[in-house]
C-alpha cells in the first residue's frame, strides 16, 4: 500500500481535527502555540502537563468556552470555530462537580434535557403511535398481552400504569396510553381479536388522512420530504423520555439507589458520577473532562479511573481528558499529548511516550518515580563517562551523535540567518523543553509595548529588547552546537528507576566496575522498594524487589546497561540516543 493511500485512509478516519490552534490573551500572553491534532472516533485522548501549560485553555477552546485567536476546529469536516458551545455536540465535566444543591440526583442528571430542544424526526401524530403498537404486537403479541392485562388491572395512577407498561414493552408512553384505553373500551379482552382489528383500522385511517394532506411517511410513520429524507423539528423531550434516559444513565453509573438524594448526602465519588451522568445523558459523540478526579482521595481516584475507562468503552464515545497526573495519562489514554508552556512536546501512545521520549521534558514528566537524569561527559570514541563509571556506546553511538549535532547546527544556523516570528516560536518551544523559557517570564508583545511606553514617560528605555535577547540565545546555542560536534562535551544521561541495576552487597564478593553506595531511604511499597541513594552528587531512585529485605544500613552495588540509558542534548533538550 502506497504512502498516499495510507495518508488518505488516515484522513478519512479523522473525527475531530484541530488545526494550528493558538490562544493569545489581551495582554499579549500566548497560552497555546500552534496546537494541531487529529482525533479518531472512540479514541481516549489525554492532554497532560504541569499547571499553566495551556491544557485546560485548549479544552475550553474545543468546547467553545474560550475564543480561538487563530486556527480551525473541524468535527466530521464541519467547521466549529463560530458555533456556540451548545451546538457543538460535546459535553464537558469540570474539576468542580457544579451540581445544583437544591436538586436531587435525578433532577441534576435530567437538567440538560429539560432546558434544551433537540432535533428529532417529525412523527405523523397518532398514526405514529398506532404503527408502533402494531409492530410491537407482530414481534411478541403474548408478552404485550400479558403486560397489558397486568398493568390495566393494577391500582397505580393512570400515568404510572402507562409508564410501567411502556417500559415493559419498549414502546413510547403515548402508545402505551392509547393501548390501555383501547383495552378498556373492548372490555378487557386481551386475547380477543376485536381490539387488534381496531388497531388496524386506526392505522388505515391515519394513512388515508396522511394521503389527503399530500404528505409522505416512511414505514415507521416519520414524515419524509420528496427525497425520502426525514423532516426534522426541534422539540423538548417528554417527561417519560427524560425519565427513561435518566434511568438508563443511572444504571450505567450505579446511581439508581441515589436518584432521590441531594448532593450533600453523597460521597465525593458519587458526586463525580452524577457529574459524569449529566454529561452522558446528552448523548453527544464527544466527552471532555477537565481534571475530574483531582478532588478525590487516592483510593477513590484509582477506582474512578477504571470506571471512566469502562464507561468510555461502553458508550463508544470519543473522550478528551485533561490532567496533570501522568499516572492517569499512562493508564487511561489511547494516545497522550504532552504539553509544556503552551507547546506540544510529544504525541504518542503511552508505550511510545514512556519508552521513546522525544526530549528531556517528556522523559522526566512521564514516569513515577521520575526518570533519573545526570550530567555526564561524552567522549569522542563513543564512551559516556558518568562519575568515573564508563558506559561504552561504541561506533553506533558515535555515528548517531555526529549526525545529530551536524543537523542541529544547521537548524540553528538557519534560524539565525532569518530570525523571524517562526524562528522565535521554534526557540520558545526549545526553551519550554529545556526549562529556560522562564527567563522571559510572561511578557507578551502587547505588554512589551506597554512597558516601552511607560519607560518613555520617564525618558528611559528598556534595558533590552526581548527579540534581541532571543536572537542572542540562538547565537549562543549555535556556537555550543558547533563545538559539541567535534569535541568532548556535557550530555544529559537518563535512566528509569526500574532499569537501575542494584545488588545487595555480600562480604567477600568482588564488585569491580560497579559503584558501591549506601541507601539513604528505603520506601517499601508492598511488592517492591523505592531505594534512594546519593550518586554523582544527586539523589537517585531505583526499584528493588521486596523479596529481599534491605535497609539504610546495607551496602548496594549499582550499575547501568548501555541499552537502558537515554542521552539528551543539553542545548536543545532533544534525545539523540
Amino acid at each position: 500500500m502506497s504512502d498516499q493511500v495510507i495518508q488518505q485512509k488516515a484522513e478519512e478516519n479523522v473525527f475531530l481535527c484541530l488545526k494550528h490552534l493558538e490562544k493569545i490573551y489581551p495582554n499579549g500572553e500566548k497560552a497555546v502555540h500552534d496546537f494541531s491534532l487529529d482525533i479518531s472516533k472512540e479514541e481516549f485522548i489525554v492532554i497532560v502537563g504541569p499547571s499553566g501549560c495551556g491544557k485546560s485553555t485548549m479544552l475550553r477552546m474545543i468546547a467553545g468556552l474560550e475564543d480561538i485567536t487563530s486556527g480551525d476546529i473541524y468535527l466530521e469536516g464541519e467547521l466549529l470555530n463560530y458555533k456556540p458551545s451548545k451546538d457543538r455536540k460535546m459535553a464537558i465535566v469540570f474539576q468542580s462537580y457544579a451540581l445544583y444543591p437544591q436538586m436531587n440526583v435525578f433532577d441534576n442528571i435530567a437538567f440538560p434535557l429539560t432546558i434544551n430542544k433537540y432535533p428529532m424526526p417529525v412523527r405523523c401524530g397518532e398514526l405514529f403511535f398506532w404503527g408502533e403498537i402494531q409492530r410491537k404486537l407482530a414481534q411478541d403479541a403474548d408478552a404485550v398481552c400479558k403486560a397489558l392485562r397486568e398493568e390495566a388491572e393494577s391500582r397505580k395512577s393512570k400515568r404510572a400504569r402507562a409508564e410501567k407498561f411502556a417500559l415493559r414493552c419498549g414502546i413510547s408512553a403515548e402508545a402505551a396510553n392509547l393501548l390501555l384505553e383501547l383495552y378498556r373500551e373492548c372490555g378487557g379482552t386481551e386475547t380477543g381479536a376485536d381490539w387488534k382489528e381496531k388497531i388496524a383500522e386506526k392505522v388505515e385511517a391515519g394513512k388515508r388522512e396522511l394521503a389527503e394532506k399530500g404528505a409522505a411517511a416512511d414505514e415507521e410513520y416519520y414524515l419524509v420530504d420528496e427525497n425520502g429524507k426525514h423532516l426534522i423539528e426541534n422539540r423538548k423531550l417528554t417527561a417519560f423520555e427524560i425519565k427513561q434516559r435518566v434511568f438508563e444513565t443511572a444504571e450505567k453509573l450505579d446511581l439508581v439507589p441515589y436518584l432521590d438524594k441531594l448532593p450533600r448526602e453523597l460521597s465525593g465519588g458519587q458526586m463525580q458520577r452524577v457529574a459524569l451522568g449529566r454529561a452522558i445523558i446528552k448523548n453527544v459523540p464527544i466527552f471532555m473532562m477537565d481534571e475530574p478526579l483531582s478532588n478525590l482521595d487516592a483510593k477513590l481516584r484509582l477506582t474512578m479511573r477504571s470506571e471512566i475507562v469502562k464507561l468510555h468503552h461502553k458508550i463508544g464515545a470519543t473522550t478528551i481528558y485533561v490532567t496533570h497526573d501522568q499516572t492517569e495519562a499512562m493508564t487511561m489514554a489511547t494516545r497522550i499529548v504532552v504539553m509544556s508552556r503552551g507547546f506540544i512536546q510529544q504525541i504518542g501512545t503511552p508505550k511510545e511516550i514512556y519508552n521513546d521520549p522525544a526530549n528531556i521534558f517528556v522523559a522526566q514528566f512521564i514516569g513515577s518515580p521520575s526518570m533519573n537524569v545526570f550530567e555526564a561527559q561524552y567522549e569522542k570514541d563513543g564512551i559516556i563517562n558518568l562519575g568515573g563509571m564508563k558506559i561504552c556506546g561504541g561506533e553506533k553511538l558515535r555515528q548517531i551523535h555526529d549526525e545529530f549535532y551536524k543537523n542541529a547546527s544547521k537548524e540553528f544556523e538557519a534560524m539565525l540567518e532569518n530570525f523571524d516570528g517562526a524562528a522565535q516560536e521554534k526557540l520558545l518551544q526549545i526553551l519550554s523543553c529545556t526549562g529556560e523559557s522562564k527567563k522571559f517570564g510572561k511578557v507578551g508583545v502587547k505588554k512589551e509595548k506597554g512597558l516601552k511606553k511607560l519607560f518613555s514617560l520617564f525618558k528611559k528605555q528598556p534595558a533590552e529588547n526581548v527579540a534581541d535577547k532571543q536572537a542572542e540565545i540562538v547565537r549562543e546555542k549555535c556556537g555550543q552546537l558547533a563545538r559539541y560536534t567535534n569535541s568532548d562535551h556535557k550530555v544529559l544521561l537518563g535512566i528509569r528507576p526500574e532499569r537501575v541495576l542494584i545488588e545487595k552487597c555480600e562480604e567477600g564478593k568482588d564488585y569491580t566496575g560497579r559503584s558501591v553506595v549506601m541507601p539513604t531511604v528505603c520506601e517499601l511499597l508492598g511488592g517492591e522498594y523505592n531505594i534512594h541513594f546519593d550518586f554523582c552528587g544527586q539523589d537517585v531512585v531505583a526499584n528493588f524487589d521486596a523479596k529481599q529485605t534491605i535497609s539504610v544500613n546495607d551496602r548496594i552495588a549499582v550499575s547501568f546497561l548501555p541499552e537502558d540509558i537515554f542521552l539528551f542534548d543539553p542545548v536543545t533538550g532533544k534525545r539523540f540516543f
